[in-house]
């Protein structure tokens, strides 16, 4: 029977098909995974769902020749509530504080947003009354954001963004999906997240068909699908893992239709190719060391 001792971390490439696994480490916990933009340096960070003052994390900083894990101290406790996102070489997750003294979390449904900066390695706490357990963190345009349904019977939902992280100012925003004769079931679908154009991704978890992504446009009001085949029939159904910003092009075959707009650019375009560009300037997998990982191509 497998234990959490006999699992491997791994780092997967979907556009070149390329894996590595990590240094194995006796930890059943969180992972997080970011990059510095200033040193260009891609880290794992690996931590227990409880954080206490000074509590030792592991760290991996790929491409620095032979790798190994290392321990950093974090000096704020707390528990963490999701894996978040990284913005501009900082990694956001949402969490609640721990009390330091008898070491309970002082309120659940009470969040705060722990900032960790990739390069520095340092932490700290954002005020994050605003934001739910349901909130899904987001890159909007460079700024951290948390967006989640306002009420999926209205089809609204609700944004908010970080304007200044010193200040810890926020902006609210709440948005009306446009009616669409496919999106009708709204609780089967979750945000992925955001695209760097600003448009916000939504996703079913499981394959039915005919499966669709959709893409709503805030500024212009508009929503998108896009069907992607080839996933199988509702005889058989599993999980589905959607990303944001992965390929620059959908050069696969596609069904799309745009509501709410006369005149838009079409700027994902069906082709027979079957392949995947890629708009990652860093390749992670690059970095390591294949001495000391395993990788392969599929």
């Amino acid at each position: 029977m497998e234990t959490f001792m006999d699992r491997k971390r791994m780092i997967c490439n979907p556009i070149t098909g390329k894996y590595a696994t990590l240094p194995k480490l006796m930890v059943n916990s969180i992972n997080l995974f970011g990059f510095d933009p200033i040193d260009k340096q891609f880290k794992v960070l690996v931590m227990n769902n409880k954080v206490y003052n000074g509590t030792g994390i592991n760290i991996l900083t790929l491409g620095t020749g032979k790798m190994r894990w290392r321990k950093i101290r974090c000096p704020l406790s707390h528990k963490v509530c999701g894996e978040g996102i990284c913005v501009n070489g900082v990694w956001y997750y949402l969490a609640c504080k721990i009390d330091e003294e008898y070491y309970y979390v002082i309120d659940e449904e009470s969040y705060v947003i722990v900032c960790f900066d990739v390069g520095s390695e340092k932490f700290k706490f954002i005020d994050a009354k605003c934001i739910g357990r349901d909130t899904t963190l987001i890159n909007y345009k460079g700024k951290l954001g948390g967006i989640d349904w306002v009420d999926r019977g209205n089809r609204e939902l609700c944004m908010w963004v970080l304007e200044d992280v010193e200040k810890q100012k926020w902006s609210k925003y709440v948005y009306t999906l446009p009616e669409d004769e496919v999106l009708i079931d709204l609780d089967n679908y979750y945000v992925v997240g955001v695209t760097a154009r600003g448009e916000v991704v939504l996703s079913r978890k499981r394959t039915r068909e005919p499966f669709y992504v959709f893409f709503f446009n805030p500024e212009r009001n508009t929503l998108q699908r896009v069907e992607i085949q080839g996933l199988g029939d509702d005889r058989r159904r599993f999980d589905i893992y959607t990303f944001v910003d992965h390929v620059e092009d959908l050069t696969f075959n596609v069904m799309k239709t745009e509501y709410g707009a006369t005149s838009i650019e079409r700027e994902r375009k069906p082709t027979s190719t079957g392949a995947f560009a890629s708009v990652n300037k860093f390749d992670a997998l690059c970095l390591l060391d294949y001495d000391e990982f395993t990788g392969a191509e599929i």
